[in-house]
């Protein structure tokens, strides 16, 4: 990381002091880094919490990848990978986990647009399969639902995707507006293509003037709903923001309001992050081989 975009963090730190009382982890326990023994995996882009076991995670390559997703546990332990049939990784960006009638799912979002030029991304839900013990399975599988979708003021880039399944839809930020533009589908569309509904631009600190490389600040590459459904937590380049939903609240009015920030390691490439099954912790990776992940505590 250049001097000049420490010292923009730097800046950027301070100026959040009115929209945060502190950017320090205040729950407890301390950072844990460690890297993931899965060599097919070297661009780490999305990533997932296990609704079948506490501890578990499901992370998957960049665009031209297989595809493939690959669990591993909290000391980096491969635990096995799923790959989906019949799909295609043109530009696979994120992912995350829900729970849907009583079973553990997966959703894989193709949604990656550096050029803005897709006219259709598409996402699919798949079962989370069951990892038996003592195994490093590799399974195959075919997605239970493939939805196509659109924009409806055009095509953009994408890397950020999560699902409230209680309400029922899907959740997606775009990356390379001037602010960050949310947007949502519904998690089982009527039709076979879905227009996503905008919700409007959320408030969050952008780089300061003149800083050299303001995308690392100011680009979302990854967010994800905590097991409570009343935080929401993503990630740039080099800084976590979490947003707090109150009773009665929408995820548009919540990310209308002001985040606490927290700062993140020095990686290469951070593009993921999903949270721990007790919602005390997030877990982040970034793109190396072999890929870079810390687990940070944040507390409840």
């Amino acid at each position: 990381m250049t001097l000049s975009l420490r010292l923009a963090g730097l800046a950027l730190t301070l100026a959040l002091a009115s929209c945060s009382n502190s950017n320090e982890v205040d729950g407890g326990g301390s950072l844990r880094e460690f890297q993931i023994d899965a060599p097919a995996l070297t661009e780490s882009s999305g990533l997932a919490r296990s609704q079948r076991e506490a501890g578990l995670y499901w992370s998957h390559n960049d665009s031209g990848g297989p595809t493939a997703t690959y669990a591993f546990d909290e000391t980096g332990r491969l635990r096995g990978t799923l790959t989906l049939s019949g799909t295609i990784n043109l530009d696979w960006e994120d992912m995350s986990s829900f729970t849907e009638d009583g079973a553990p799912r997966l959703l894989l979002a193709d949604i990656g647009d550096n050029g803005a030029i897709r006219p259709l991304l598409t996402l699919y839900v798949a079962n989370e399969p069951e990892l038996p013990a003592g195994t490093v399975p590799e399974l195959r599988a075919s997605p239970v639902r493939t939805i196509l979708m659109a924009y409806p003021d055009g095509p953009r880039d994408c890397e950020s995707v999560t699902v409230d399944a209680q309400e029922g839809f899907i959740y997606l930020l775009s990356k390379r507006d001037a602010v960050p533009r949310l947007y949502r589908v519904p998690l089982r569309p009527a039709l076979p293509l879905v227009i996503a509904e905008a919700l409007g631009e959320i408030n969050i600190p952008r780089a300061p003037a003149g800083a050299e490389n303001p995308e690392a600040i100011n680009w979302v590459t990854g967010m994800d709903f905590d097991p409570s459904g009343t935080r929401l937590a993503m990630v740039t380049l080099t800084r976590a923001y979490l947003y707090e939903r109150s009773n009665g609240q929408t995820w548009a009015e919540a990310l209308r309001r002001a985040p606490r920030a927290l700062d993140l390691p020095d990686y290469p490439q951070i593009e993921a992050v999903t949270w721990t099954a007790d919602g005390r912790a997030l877990l982040i990776t970034s793109e190396g081989s072999p890929t870079p992940a810390a687990r940070i505590p944040v507390g409840r």
